[in-house]
């Protein structure tokens, strides 16, 4: 009885990208490579639920996505820094506005009481 013969994910998602490119039917794939067409159905199902990946690619777009949100959490940082100032400036404004000896109405403010 013959050994099992086995593919490597590359070999497999190089199959299926000429079947999805059109470089050939799936009964030329199946002659070309000598496999049986289910065999290549099923590494399409398997290419679609990204199972066959390239995992040198995968890690570049993980990295490129951790930089992408790291730059993200930066500028948040900053603007929530910002939005707190301003929201501790505006309570201090009010506040000043509303105090009896600096507020709108008090004798300094209308120059009185010389």
């Amino acid at each position: 009885m013959p050994s099992r013969r086995r593919f490597n994910p590359g070999f497999k998602r190089q199959v299926v990208e000429e079947w999805m490119a059109g470089a050939g039917t799936l009964a030329q794939l199946s002659r070309r490579y000598e496999i049986c067409p289910n065999l290549i159905r099923r590494w399409k199902q398997q290419y679609g639920d990204g199972a066959l990946a390239d995992p040198e690619q995968a890690l570049q777009d993980q990295e490129q996505r951790i930089r992408e949100l790291e730059q993200m959490v930066g500028r948040l940082t900053m603007e929530n820094a910002l939005l707190k100032r301003a929201v501790a400036w505006t309570a201090q404004r009010r506040k000043e506005a509303l105090s009896p000896i600096t507020g709108p109405n008090s004798a300094r403010s209308q120059g009185g009481a010389d």
